[in-house]
């Protein structure tokens, strides 16, 4: 098959969306299948790839945009008529096509299914995020992002679709209007979980559903698992290891607090993001330096490698990610999670993991420190996740 692959987040930026987005590809790459990715572009690529296309970003808007939701990678593109003009010369000169994947619910995906629509080309959706927490966690104005994103629903795609109401804030409804309005005007929907399925048929979702999980690219792991330093031994500090964008809903400051509280263990801290200052200040200001390492952004195979010399990986984010990428890192790494938000043990093997008993920073210490006395525990739990740790393999999940 050609697929002409559609994704707001350019491939190389970070986060999981993007990273579950490439080796999606990669593995459809691997069965032999042709894939296209049309994308926001993304300032700093260091070798172009002809397979992917970039559309074009809205001139100065996009910089406010970037800096309203706070994300450097960010570029904020309409599904206007100039997109339009240049994906229909896209997919006429590299068709023909035959399913258009959209991977998610903003500009160059609400672009990809009226481009669909006009070809006659089949759409599947898969979502990534919950949108209704994003606006309000990583804005400063979450109605006003949620009402610019909404514009584009409203002018670019069906409005006849239900949407159950609850009681929630007017940016959240907001929220769920545009992931619903994008769910209904596709043919078949994928999550990648269940709780996030049953979360969108609450909300008045009609489609078809498929749950597919997120997975961890194959050749990584391997390198990885070589590359591997061994566990720390029940004498040494408990080693934790964070990943992910240093963003506030991604809790990164409620770890970073937490690991302080507790002597006898370490942290590093994998990625980058506008909170790379705050979380300095606040481990100098606790004279934890030499126990709290900010590592900044690395490779892929190198964080996964990290994450096999770790005795656990701490995951604090909460009633925001619909899986957490790297809950399914961990596992293939051999190492056990400690996580805050119980809905996410969906992804997590029996006994592989400790979720806190809320979300505070007092409970994710309390976890910490069991971990930390109890090796036994915490060898238990790294059996269970080694029994388990081939079951993220992408190659799995393309077959799906």
């Amino acid at each position: 098959m050609h697929i002409a692959l559609f994704t707001d987040l350019h491939p190389e930026s970070l986060g999981g969306a993007q990273i579950s987005v490439a080796r999606q590809r990669h593995g459809l790459e691997r069965l032999g299948h042709k894939v296209t990715v049309f994308t926001a572009p993304l300032a700093h690529t260091v070798d172009p790839d002809p397979n992917v296309v970039e559309v074009k970003p809205v001139p100065f808007v996009a910089e406010a945009m970037r800096k309203l939701g706070k994300h450097d990678d960010f570029t904020f593109v309409w599904p206007g008529a100039a997109n339009k003009e240049l994906i229909d010369r896209e997919l006429r000169a590299r068709g023909p096509i035959d399913i258009i994947p959209s991977q998610g619910d903003l500009g160059v995906c609400i672009a990809g299914v009226e481009a669909a629509r006009r070809n006659g080309i089949p759409v599947v959706q898969t979502k990534h995020t919950r949108y209704d927490v994003y606006f309000e966690k990583a804005s400063p104005n979450p109605l006003l992002l949620a009402w610019i994103f909404s514009q584009m629903q409203e002018r670019h795609l069906p409005k006849d679709f239900h949407l159950t109401t609850v009681q929630e804030s007017a940016a959240s409804r907001r929220a769920w209007q545009l992931m619903m309005a994008q769910a209904q005007a596709v043919d078949h929907e994928i999550t990648p979980t269940t709780h996030f399925a049953q979360a969108l048929t609450d909300r008045g979702l009609r489609r078809p559903i498929s749950v597919v999980s997120n997975g961890v690219d194959d050749e990584l792991v391997d390198i990885a698992r070589e590359a591997a330093d061994d566990k720390p031994t029940d004498d040494e500090p408990l080693r934790l290891i964070w990943c992910g964008r240093l963003s506030p809903e991604k809790r990164v400051l409620e770890a970073v607090k937490a690991a302080t509280q507790v002597q006898n263990c370490v942290m590093d801290i994998y990625g980058d993001g506008h909170l790379e200052h705050a979380i300095k200040k606040y481990v100098d200001s606790h004279g934890a330096s030499h126990r709290i390492r900010l590592r900044v952004r690395v490779s892929q195979d190198s964080c996964l490698a990290a994450m096999g010399a770790s005795s656990a990986l701490l995951f604090t984010s909460y009633g925001f990610d619909t899986q957490g990428l790297v809950l399914l890192e961990a596992i293939s790494m051999s190492t056990p999670v400690i996580f805050c938000d119980e809905i996410l043990g969906e992804s997590v093997p029996d006994g592989g993991g400790l979720v806190t008993e809320n979300e505070s920073v007092e409970a994710i210490a309390k976890a910490i420190r069991a971990l930390a006395d109890d090796r036994a525990k915490l060898r238990q739990m790294t059996e269970v996740v080694t029994a388990h740790q081939d079951e993220p393999r992408q190659s799995l999940q393309t077959e799906k």
